[in-house]
């Protein structure tokens, strides 16, 4: 949902850049579960005391972090919240960590690889394809998510139909 990108003020604040379209849910949540950015156990789960929104920015205050120093140990650290716990999308939409390690296949059957990452540009994502040897010369594949290139996304199945754009393998 965030990462903790530096302190705020002198009484322990930490400020968090939001890596959700709902950084609402801030101003809601209870308690923030903390870890490293590859981590998948809990550094830390802190209660929220306060929390304000700033420049594009959150501003938490958490139970226990009382100095510039205890703010600047959290440093780094993401939020992440559980499964359960998201908000439910419309129809047609997905979690990057749903999408990202997708088998892509063109609609004439060709395997290109899987999804290495999600970029959000503002006028549409780009999925970021790690190609299987022998495809391209390119190390990656640049796919932007429009209706013209992405046909079908299904979870379930762990695959992503795509049309190739002219050139995109050269």
């Amino acid at each position: 949902m965030g990462e903790i990108v530096s302190s705020q003020g002198n009484k322990g604040e930490v400020k968090v850049v939001p890596h959700t379209d709902y950084p609402e849910r801030f101003s809601t949540m209870e308690y923030v579960r903390l870890f490293e950015r590859d981590g998948s156990a809990v550094l830390h789960e802190l209660k929220i005391e306060s929390c304000r929104f700033h420049k594009g920015a959150i501003i938490l205050k958490l139970e226990g972090i009382d100095t510039i120093d205890q703010a600047l140990s959290l440093k780094g650290l993401f939020i992440k919240v559980a499964k359960d716990e998201l908000v439910e999308l419309p129809p047609g939409e997905h979690y990057v960590f749903e999408l990202v390690g997708l088998k892509v296949v063109t609609s004439d059957g060709l395997f290109l690889g899987h999804i290495s990452d999600v970029l959000r540009t503002g006028a549409n994502d780009v999925y970021v394809v790690k190609p299987v040897k022998g495809v391209t010369k390119l190390r990656e594949i640049l796919l932007p998510v429009i209706d013209d290139v992405v046909i079908e996304i299904d979870i379930d199945k762990g695959e992503v139909l795509v049309q190739l754009l002219d050139g995109v393998l050269e």
